[in-house]
């Protein structure tokens, strides 16, 4: 029985893996935006929890809404 568990866990893991790797390469990427060119309508802090708290909506968010837009 632990070894059926064990594997269900770990096909669920693999399975979850490419989600997981796109919200943190998103999450980091929107980070570094954050602290290099500043942010629009919220501090760089809220940002930042966004980012890494809101799974994959977090950084899609600021992308849109919460660059700072170019002059």
């Amino acid at each position: 029985m632990i070894d059926t568990t064990f594997e269900i866990t770990r096909e669920i893991l693999l399975m979850l893996l490419p989600i997981i790797v796109l919200h943190l390469g998103l999450a980091i990427f929107c980070i570094v935006k954050i602290y290099k060119e500043g942010v629009q309508n919220l501090n760089k802090v809220t940002w930042t929890l966004i980012c890494l708290f809101v799974n994959l909506i977090g950084p899609i968010i600021f992308l849109i809404v919460g660059r700072r837009k170019e002059n």
